[in-house]
C-alpha cells in the first residue's frame, strides 16, 4: 500500500492506513493527534510507522512524562519481524531509537537522510523541522524545507503546509521579507494552517509591522483560537503584538483567556508561552495580579524533569517573577548536578551546561536585585542562546533581560551599546525607543 504521498508503507488493512493518512494530516495544522492515533494502533498495534508516529508526536512534546509513550512504541516495534519492513521504514525506527534516547542532534541528521532519499516523506520533514527548532538550528529550518521542496507537486494537499516550515526557517535566517510571503501563500491555501499563522506573525514581528501583526492575529483568530495544539502560542504572538502597540489591557485578557489560567493542563510547550508573556510584564513592573504564583504552581508540576533545557529557563522565570527563591535555588542545585554528573552523549546535557544553567542563574539573579551577575552570566553568551532551542522571538526575553539588568545597575555604556545594536535591528520598536531613552537618562 502507499500512504497519502505515494511511499510504500508496510500495513495490512485499509482503515489503518486512511487514520495514519488522517492523522498525518491533522499533524500538519497541529490538531490534537492522539485521539486517532490510539485507535490507529487499536485496528492495527504491529503497523510499524503507526507507532513510529505515536513515538515522535510524544516526543513533540518536550515532557519527560510523555517519553514512556515512546519507549513503549519502540519496545512493540522490537517485537515485529524487521524483515517485513521496507528501507525507509528501518531508517525511521533508527532515528526513533536515536531521538528517544536523548541525541536530538543525531536524530535530526538521520531524518534529514530520509528525506535526501524521500523528500516526500512529511514524517521524517515535520519532526526534522521540530528538531530544528528544539536544536536552535536556523540554517537548517530553512535549509531542510529547501531540499524537498522542489520534489513536491505545487497541487499536492499538503504543499502548502511546507509554505508554513519554509517561511519559518526563513525568519529564522534572517530573511523577513521572503519569510512573509511565503508564510502568506500558506495561510492563503490553507486558513487553518496555524503554524503558518505563526510563521506571518513572526516575519511581521521581525519587520516591526506591529499593528499589522495585531490586525492580522485578530483577523484569523477564528483559524488559530480553536481545536489544535498551539493556542497558546499564536495567543503569545498576538499578545507581543498587542504590548509593542501599548493595548496593554487586550494583552493581558489575551494571556487569561488563552494561555495560562488556574488549574490548566501544565504541558511544558504551553507554561513556556505563559512565562514568556509574564516575565515582558515583570521587566516593566507591571503588576501581575496573581498570575505568577498561578504559574508556579503549573510548573512545580514539571520543573524537575532535567529534560529539555529551554523549560528549565522558563520555570526559573515563574519563580523569579513569583519571588519564590527556594523553587529557583532548587531548580538550580538540580541543574548544577545535572551538568557535573549527566551523559554527555544527550543532547539536553550540553545545552544545560553551555545555555541553560547560565540563563537560569542570570534570570534568579535578576530578581534577587543582583543585576552585575545577570549581566556576567548572559554577556558571554549572548549571541549564542539558540543553542537551546527557541525563536528570535521567545529568545528575546534574555536580551530583554541583559539590557534591563544593563540599566538598573547604571552601566550606561554597556546599556547604551545594548540598545543601539536593537535599533539598528528594528528602529521602530516602541519598546527599544523607551529603553533608548531610560539609557541615555542614566547620570
Amino acid at each position: 500500500m502507499k500512504d497519502l504521498t505515494g511511499l510504500e508503507i508496510t500495513v495490512h488493512n485499509q482503515t489503518t492506513l486512511d487514520l495514519y493518512n488522517t492523522v498525518i494530516a491533522d499533524l500538519c495544522r497541529f490538531k490534537n493527534p492522539v485521539p486517532i492515533t490510539i485507535a490507529m494502533l487499536e485496528a492495527e498495534p504491529d503497523f510499524v510507522m503507526g507507532q513510529v508516529f505515536n513515538g515522535h508526536i510524544n516526543l513533540w512534546t518536550t515532557d519527560r512524562d510523555d517519553l514512556q509513550w515512546s519507549l513503549d512504541s519502540l519496545q512493540r516495534i522490537a517485537r515485529i519481524d524487521s524483515s517485513g519492513l521496507n528501507t525507509r521504514e528501518k531508517m525511521h525506527v533508527a532515528a526513533l531509537q536515536t531521538w528517544a534516547a536523548g541525541d536530538l542532534a543525531k536524530a535530526a541528521i538521520q531524518l534529514d537522510e530520509i528525506l535526501i532519499e524521500y523528500p516526500l516523506d512529511i514524517l521524517a520533514l515535520l519532526s526534522g523541522h521540530q528538531l530544528d527548532f528544539f536544536l536552535g538550528d536556523a540554517a537548517n529550518l530553512r535549509g531542510r524545507v529547501y531540499r524537498v521542496l522542489p520534489a513536491w507537486d505545487k497541487e499536492h494537499p499538503l504543499y502548502g503546509y511546507l509554505l508554513g516550515m519554509l517561511s519559518f526557517g526563513q525568519e529564522e535566517a534572517g530573511h523577513y521579507e521572503q519569510a512573509e510571503m511565503s508564510a502568506r501563500e500558506a495561510v492563503e491555501r490553507n486558513p487553518q494552517d496555524v503554524w503558518g499563522i505563526h510563521a506571518v506573525a513572526h516575519a511581521l514581528e521581525m519587520q516591526n509591522k506591529y499593528e499589522q501583526g495585531a490586525r492580522f492575529m485578530q483577523t484569523y483568530q477564528q483559524h488559530w483560537q480553536n481545536d489544535n495544539v498551539m493556542v497558546s502560542h499564536n495567543a503569545i504572538h498576538h499578545g507581543l503584538f498587542l504590548l509593542e502597540t501599548g493595548e496593554l489591557n487586550k494583552a493581558i485578557a489575551v494571556y487569561d483567556n488563552l494561555v495560562h489560567w488556574a488549574d490548566i493542563d501544565p504541558i511544558p510547550m504551553a507554561l513556556v508561552d505563559a512565562s514568556s508573556v509574564l516575565w515582558r510584564l515583570y521587566l516593566e513592573d507591571e503588576a501581575l495580579g496573581n498570575r505568577a504564583q498561578t504559574l508556579t504552581d503549573s510548573w512545580k508540576q514539571k520543573s524537575d524533569q532535567l529534560f529539555y533545557s529551554f523549560n528549565d529557563a522558563h520555570a526559573i522565570i515563574a519563580f523569579a517573577a513569583n519571588n519564590d527563591a527556594q523553587a529557583a535555588q532548587t531548580l538550580i542545585a538540580e541543574l548544577t548536578d545535572y551538568v557535573a554528573s549527566g551523559d554527555p552523549s544527550v543532547t539536553n546535557h550540553g545545552m544545560s551546561l553551555h545555555t541553560g544553567l547560565p540563563v537560569c542563574e542570570a534570570i534568579f539573579a535578576f530578581s534577587q536585585g543582583d543585576y552585575n551577575t545577570t549581566i556576567e552570566k548572559l554577556m558571554p553568551i549572548k549571541n549564542t542562546t539558540a543553542q537551546f532551542g527557541g525563536s528570535h522571538a521567545q529568545r528575546d526575553i534574555f536580551a530583554r533581560t541583559l539590557l534591563e539588568a544593563a540599566l538598573r545597575a547604571g552601566n550606561k555604556n554597556l546599556a547604551l551599546a545594548l540598545v543601539n545594536e536593537r535599533l539598528m535591528a528594528r528602529p521602530h520598536s516602541p519598546y527599544n525607543q523607551k529603553k533608548w531613552q531610560q539609557a541615555l537618562a542614566i547620570h
